[in-house]
């Protein structure tokens, strides 16, 4: 008899969830014949305005939820019910501010109610509003934990994990400290020690919704066992992840790791890249013949009547080889070279080379704008142009630089030497840094940024003794400020920009020696909602003293593990490589190509903008060549804190292209408005 009793309790229960009558008194008594055993577990009741939002965990096998609740102000009665909740969550609305209201949940079936859960309260009334950034500095040790304040906040409750999703939801189960203010100080924390941050606002016990999350900059170094020849990452093989000159990249079941291939360079036919006499300054990465892989372009710092050291162009033959271009060597190009610059500077679809030299020494030095006819082919137009000399004097030779459309006609420029030289789209180039304000400094480093997010570019200039910032006020760029913490090394050469913590901010890193020992590390500036304010970047480096005594300089930035934050790249007594440890997934890759999919845009410029927060306007430039001597990733890798939809906007030759992307997406952006994935491309 109870067999048959039971199956046909399963008859009915299969009947009523079949024909849809679940909820009927006469189906109920097949779904649950005995009152569930457990209490639901971890309740929680968070305060708004004029209501509290509940959430509990489901209980098995119940059918259905009771909350009890009361707002006696005295003592908790739980004489009111809520009935017939199938849902694990609850807005209890239409209630008075400021009244305490207290709540307990039950499960239940037909057969009647389990447990009641463990009591919780909430207070409803003003919240406030969302953080909408947050960034950390690094002591040694300690972190500055620095947030945007908000409207009806009484104070703040910074959370803090080692896991970026332990931060999520509208109030974290993880541990947190109280301040009245931005920003919050937690002294001990080791510099090695990588750790997420997400500040919520509160009034009162009624937390705020939103708010980022963040990461310290903290990184690891890594020494690349290969022959340095120029700071610059490129792609010269179809893994997609970054490679050095002299080193590839390595990538396992699809994605890339921390580790590096050195080339055989003689085998590889790189061999004359370092060969003596030659002394390598700088090393462009481009597809010059359009096969889909990067060629090299190097110069040279020797004077320019040193027989043998000339700039030479290796054409990547597919297969892991090179084959030097005897024509480019037979031009003879020599001398101390500045930053060259890779760009299509006459819009006809392939990849140009200018080379500035050094022309103070007396030994012929000139610059050389390299025209492309589309298979790798050169010729010399810069007298034509306008570019092959510059005004004498030593703030006028080119070091640092950068190719960018900056009057955002349709033509590329270029920044070097003190000077703005603007594109006229004919083959000439005309002088405009007066009209720009553009500053006349001997630099060792130039880079343009967006520091406050507002849509136009920003300078850097970087010289022996202090680094400066020219913000730009209308297309004219100020006076500058030389920046705090910049300035105290005597040899700081070097100079990279890029957001190392994922905030949308873009940070900078630069070269910073000691005067007594002439060697140091790499310096970090993070950028703090618009203000660049030094971090303590290395882990373990006090016990290195080869490292303390060895010279960095050149800088350049890639997500070379492609996990979401960029590394540093630095010429540092060996290639060195600053890897991210805090890898964020709300970041965004963009990778800018002409309609045949041609990675030959470099100098144009985006604009990304979170759709909830239109003043916030991230400008970013295709890398050609920048900083000092350096060359970071094609690909562009935006932060993306802001929840929502963003809207990149990129400048090209004729015309502006528009999408739509989220944070995760890896997107191809076509210069024919067509928008893939990476991996489609």
């Amino acid at each position: 008899m109870a067999l048959a009793t039971q199956a046909a309790g399963r008859a009915a229960t299969g009947l009523c969830a079949l024909l849809g009558l679940a909820g009927l008194s006469a189906c109920d008594g097949a779904l649950g014949t005995s009152p569930p055993h457990a209490a639901p577990a971890n309740p929680t009741a968070l305060g708004a305005n004029a209501r509290v939002e509940l959430t509990w965990s489901a209980v098995t096998d119940a059918t259905r939820y009771v909350i009890l609740w009361d707002n006696n102000q005295t003592a908790p009665t739980y004489e009111n019910e809520i009935k017939g909740l199938e849902a694990t969550t609850y807005t209890h609305d239409g209630l008075t501010n400021l009244q305490v209201y207290h709540y307990k949940i039950v499960a239940e079936t037909s057969g009647g109610r389990g447990p009641e859960s463990r009591p919780v309260e909430a207070t409803p009334g003003p919240v406030p509003g969302a953080i909408e950034w947050a960034a950390v500095t690094i002591e040694n040790p300690g972190h500055t934990i620095y947030f945007a304040e908000t409207q009806r906040a009484t104070h703040y409750r910074v959370y803090y994990a080692a896991s970026e999703f332990a931060l999520g939801g509208r109030e974290p189960f993880a541990a947190f400290e109280d301040t009245d203010s931005s920003p919050l100080v937690r002294e001990d924390v080791p510099v090695t020690s990588p750790v997420y941050y997400r500040v919520l606002a509160m009034n009162d016990t009624r937390v705020g919704t939103g708010g980022p999350v963040a990461g310290s900059p903290t990184v690891s170094i890594a020494e690349v066992d290969t022959e340095v020849a120029g700071v610059a990452f490129g792609r010269t093989n179809d893994d997609d992840c970054p490679d050095l000159p002299t080193a590839t990249g390595n990538a396992a079941s699809g994605l890339c790791n921390a580790a590096y291939t050195a080339r055989d360079l003689e085998d590889t036919g790189l061999d004359d890249l370092v060969a003596e006499p030659r002394l390598v300054s700088d090393v462009r990465f481009a597809d010059f013949d359009a096969d889909g892989f990067d060629d090299m372009f190097s110069n040279t710092r020797t004077r320019a009547n040193v027989a043998g050291s000339y700039a030479l162009l290796h054409m990547n033959q597919i297969d892991g080889n090179f084959l030097s271009a005897a024509a480019i060597e037979a031009l003879a190009i020599g001398g101390v070279g500045g930053t060259l610059l890779a760009a299509d500077i006459d819009n006809d679809g392939d990849v140009d080379v200018f080379a500035p030299y050094d022309q103070t020494r007396g030994d012929g030095a000139r610059n050389w704008l390299l025209a492309n006819d589309g298979a790798g082919a050169f010729t010399d137009q810069a007298a034509a142009a306008g570019l092959e000399t510059q005004p004498p004097g030593a703030e006028y030779v080119p070091s640092g630089g950068q190719a960018i459309d900056f009057d955002e006609d349709g033509f590329v420029d270029f920044l070097y030497g003190s000077r703005l030289m603007l594109n006229n789209g004919d083959g000439t180039f005309r002088d405009g840094s007066a009209a720009a304000g553009f500053p006349v400094r001997a630099d060792t480093g130039m880079h343009v940024i967006d520091v406050d997010l507002d849509g136009d570019f920003d300078l850097l200039v970087r010289t022996e003794t202090a680094l400066r910032l020219y913000r730009n006020q209308g297309g004219v760029f100020d006076g500058g400020d030389v920046i705090d913490g910049a300035s105290d090394f005597r040899f700081g050469s070097g100079l990279a920009v890029c957001d190392v913590n994922g905030d949308g901010f873009e940070d900078v890193v630069f070269g910073g020696n000691e005067s007594d020992t002439e060697g140091g590390t790499p310096q970090f500036l993070i950028n703090v909602a618009g203000n660049l304010l030094p971090s303590a970047t290395q882990t373990g480096i006090e016990d290195d003293e080869d490292l303390l005594i060895a010279r960095n300089d050149r800088l350049a930035c890639a997500d070379q593990n492609r996990d979401g934050l960029v590394d540093i790249l630095a010429r540092w007594g060996a290639y060195r490589i600053l890897r991210s440890q805090n890898p964020l997934s709300r970041t965004i890759r963009l990778r800018v190509v002409d309609g045949d999919g041609h990675r030959n845009q470099q100098g144009r410029v985006l604009r990304v903008a979170p759709v909830g927060y239109p003043d916030r306007v991230m400008a970013r430039v295709v890398e050609s060549g920048s900083g000092l001597r350096a060359q970071g990733d094609y690909d562009l890798l935006v932060g993306a804190p802001w929840l929502g939809d963003y809207e990149v906007t990129v400048g090209f030759a004729d015309g502006n292209v528009t999408a739509t992307v989220k944070a995760g997406d890896e997107k191809v952006i076509f210069e024919d408005g067509r928008v893939e994935d990476i991996d489609e491309e």
